[in-house]
């Protein structure tokens, strides 16, 4: 296809659903640099098959990374990760950090349950 392709990930624990009721999952977002048209979704948690059709329709309507940015999203519903996915896209340093903290985090959390 010829695409230089990358990547806008959310963790399930980014989103407010997510970090109270299911933080194991991501989904990603696979966009056209050139232009940020989303080219693919890949989801993997609670509730992926209810999420995928919106990321078909933004593949199938050539949608981009600005698309998802200039929309607003309910913030108690997983599909807040499409626009934390897309600001991961335009900021991947930031997201890399911000992912890793909440990993550390998350971390810390499951050794306080078990002890």
């Amino acid at each position: 296809m010829g695409i230089d392709a990358a990547e806008g990930v959310a963790l399930y624990a980014e989103c407010l659903r997510g970090l109270v009721f299911s933080p194991n999952g991501l989904l990603k977002l696979v966009y056209d640099k050139s232009n940020g048209q989303i080219v693919g979704v890949h989801i993997c948690g609670d509730d992926a098959c209810e999420l995928i059709h919106y990321g078909m329709e933004l593949v199938k309507a050539e949608r981009t990374i600005d698309d998802i940015l200039s929309n607003l999203y309910s913030a108690v519903t997983f599909h807040e990760m499409y626009r934390i996915a897309a600001m991961a896209a335009v900021d991947q340093a930031g997201a890399r950090k911000r992912r890793a903290a909440l990993g550390r985090e998350i971390a810390a959390r499951n050794r306080g349950n078990k002890e």
